[in-house]
């Protein structure tokens, strides 16, 4: 399936002019990326489809721990995945636009947007980009979870001197210290001055 190149989200960072149609990927249309658009366009690693392909036959490209095979499979936004040897995250830039960074480790932070209670005791918590993980901690809404292999390692709470990243809005991709927050809105410090930003649109990173 595809789409029209002029209707691709603005954080995907190739030209809008150009073939006429993209690839559309496979599921969080609206946040995740192609892996084609990744190995092609990005990290520059294929010049067309074709070599997408024989890249993801001939190599263990692995997302979150599962093989990938198929050209638009979608990766979101702080997903790690190999190729061969080196582990890579899909992170924005301070622009707003996807990039590919080298990830040092597996590891990956994730807001709490909602949860719910399960039988037994157990909570489903709803997390950024439609992820979920189930667990017995006590975890507030608008906290960030760092996981490691689908379990949650460590419990950063949304709170004044936390660091923070913009995930939506006009100032997605910048990052800046909590300093006051009131009424939902955080007031962020950074090298370039003081944002207000909704909390809904900021998540804590450590």
């Amino acid at each position: 399936m595809h789409r029209k190149r002029q209707t691709m989200e603005k954080s995907w960072p190739i030209p809008r002019k150009g073939i006429k149609y993209v690839v559309v990927p496979s599921h969080e249309h609206k946040n995740g990326i192609p892996i084609m658009i990744i190995l092609r366009d990005m990290m520059k690693l294929a010049k067309n489809r074709r070599e997408v392909e024989k890249i993801l036959t001939e190599n263990q490209i692995v997302v979150n721990g599962k093989r990938v095979r198929k050209v638009n499979f979608s990766i979101l936004p702080f997903d790690t995945f190999h190729i061969g040897n080196k582990r890579y995250e899909l992170a924005f830039s301070e622009k707003g636009s996807f990039e590919v960074k080298e990830a040092s480790k597996e590891e990956k932070i994730l807001k709490v947007m909602g949860k719910k209670t399960l039988k037994g005791g157990k909570t489903q918590l709803n997390l950024l980009y439609g992820k979920n993980n189930i667990t017995t901690e006590k975890i507030d809404v608008g906290s960030s979870v760092v996981i490691l292999d689908q379990k949650i390692i460590k419990v950063i709470p949304i709170e004044v001197g936390k660091e923070a990243f913009i995930f939506s809005g006009k100032y997605k991709g910048k990052k800046g210290t909590i300093k006051n927050i009131k009424n939902k809105i955080a007031t962020l410090s950074s090298r370039e001055g003081e944002m207000n930003m909704p909390l809904k649109s900021i998540m804590v990173i450590k």
